[in-house]
């Protein structure tokens, strides 16, 4: 439950690095290059690869357990890395003296949150940037989520791009104030996968300083107790993973949050998901169907949401606020309310439409498949989504009224003032320039004065919103990203949809001057 001061600072998303992901000769993407802000748009014609980058940006999520200021490393069992570290660690690497140990709770002590990387003895850097970036490890959970995601056999069908080297890479880069923290580097080739990735000697270990007080104290206590001993007093570099692992990397402030992602088609989904058990879903990527290569396979983000349909519990909610918006999407745009059934105890749940003031239930095969495109979104925002996690979403706009449409845009910005980062897919007109009317009022809003919000906040700073636009040089040469700039008066609408409204306008003038002419013929003839 959301404690009075999360509630009270709902509206202003969490403190977050900078997240840039670059892909190259990616499916149909030449080259991308994409900063994640708190609202991420792909915009652009079918075909350029604005799924293949949502779908990406889901399984380096992952992977990576978050994008964090530190590669934390959530994707593998400390224990397990322990028992299976590196042989390469020297033994002196693995050891802290009692000298080096004094100066590190010296420093520690003084300032927790400023602890780096370089405050560790040089020696022992190795350790630890091989216990954060576990290459090996990585290399092997990027193959894995690459092939379950998108479905594929191995990772290099991903390459589609004629030409050689026949070769994907992609590049993930974590920034704070203009300063590098670490980043992760990948290849794709016939041969596999391959990684490589840095951190950065300055990145601060400990950017609560509670945590680092807290560190602090467990290693005087182990001092003091290693000090009575007349043994070896090193202290083992184990120990420090240890400490560091469960005091820092297990906390809740320095996980990155759980993604969410939400395909297209979501009304079809929503109509047939009871008919799958759920341990049928979790065997329908190709990893789990192995033995049986006949059969057809879900891709990973199809299997991951439908899984989360089949075991939905709403009492697992990740926040009031996000709650909260969940019923406001019902009321202003479905005019309804979404329900959940369950024909017998324990069993799989069945959704439900019930419209406003009603009290008869329609199944979603009989609803709308407006009512079907927005029930999984509705959802999970009010089972599954809080604060500081990813939602990722293909279409929001799917079967949706213009105005519809425009309240989804509001929705989406609510969101993100609540603390979640957001992803999406579009091809609405209307939902960019309801967008760009939300930027407008962000701009009002720094000038000290407020728009009128009908509910949560919805106002967007520029540095909120990213809206990336994927476009074609030509039939075989593969898709460019690029990013559209907000401009006050004409918003962030994309070049060609000035084009084809003009276009349209073109043909409806000329049309009208043709049935003109014939009506002014058709008088003369009638003389």
């Amino acid at each position: 439950m959301d404690t009075p001061a999360d509630r009270a600072t709902a509206d202003t998303p969490p403190t977050a690095p900078d997240v840039r992901i670059e892909a190259t000769n990616f499916g149909p993407i030449k080259h991308a290059a994409v900063d994640l802000r708190p609202l991420t748009v792909f915009v652009g014609p079918s075909n350029t690869g604005k799924t293949y980058f949502a779908v990406l940006i889901y399984a380096l999520y992952r992977v990576l357990g978050g994008f964090r200021r530190l590669p934390v490393p959530y994707h593998r069992g400390y224990r397990r890395w322990m028992l299976t570290a590196p042989a390469g660690l020297a033994t002196a690497e693995m050891v802290l003296r009692p000298r080096e140990l004094q100066d590190l709770l010296g420093k520690l002590e003084a300032d927790a949150a400023s602890f780096s990387l370089s405050d560790v003895p040089e020696r022992s850097r190795g350790a630890v940037r091989t216990f954060l970036l576990d290459l090996e490890t990585l290399q092997a959970g990027l193959e894995r989520e690459f092939m379950r995601c998108f479905d594929v056999e191995s990772a290099s069908e991903l390459v589609r791009l004629p030409g050689r080297p026949r070769e994907m890479g992609i590049s993930l880069a974590v920034r704070e104030k203009d300063r590098n923290l670490w980043g992760l580097r990948a290849g794709v080739s016939e041969s596999g996968v391959t990684a490589d990735g840095r951190l950065e000697d300055d990145v601060a270990l400990f950017p609560e300083g509670g945590l680092g007080s807290t560190f602090a104290r467990r290693l005087r206590s182990w001092s003091r107790r290693r000090s009575a001993d007349a043994g070896n007093r090193s202290y083992p570099i184990e120990a420090f993973f240890e400490d560091l692992f469960f005091t820092v990397f297990s906390s809740r402030g320095s996980q990155g949050g759980d993604a969410y992602y939400l395909p297209a088609a979501r009304s079809g989904i929503m109509q047939g998901h009871r008919v799958i058990a759920s341990s049928l879903v979790a065997r329908s990527t190709r990893a789990g169907l192995e033995r049986f290569p006949e059969l057809p396979t879900f891709s990973g983000v199809m299997a991951d949401f439908m899984q989360g349909l089949i075991l939905y519990n709403e009492a697992e909610s990740g926040g009031r606020s996000v709650k909260e918006l969940a019923g406001r999407l019902e009321q202003e745009a479905l005019a309804g309310q979404v329900r959940i059934r369950r024909p017998t105890p324990g069993g799989y749940p069945e959704f439900i439409y019930r419209p406003q003031g009603t009290k008869q239930d329609v199944r979603l095969s009989r609803a709308s498949s407006m009512v079907s495109e927005l029930a999984p979104v509705v959802l999970f925002l009010r089972g599954a989504v809080g604060r500081g996690d990813t939602l990722l979403i293909e279409e929001p706009e799917a079967h949706l009224h213009p105005a519809a449409q425009t309240r989804m845009a509001v929705a989406l910005a609510r969101l993100v003032r609540a603390g979640v980062r957001v992803v999406v897919t579009t091809h609405s007109d209307w939902l960019l320039k309801e967008i760009g009317n939300l930027m407008r009022a962000g701009e009002l809003q720094e000038a000290g004065r407020s728009p009128a919000d009908d509910g949560p906040p919805s106002a967007l700073r520029r540095d909120d919103v990213g809206i990336w636009l994927f476009s074609k040089d030509g039939p075989v040469s593969g898709s460019t990203v690029k990013e559209i700039p907000f401009d006050s008066i004409e918003g962030v609408e994309p070049p060609d949809y000035e084009d084809v409204a003009e276009a349209l306008y073109n043909r409806s003038a000329d049309l009208q001057n043709q049935l003109d002419d014939a009506a002014k013929g058709g008088g003369r003839e009638s003389e």
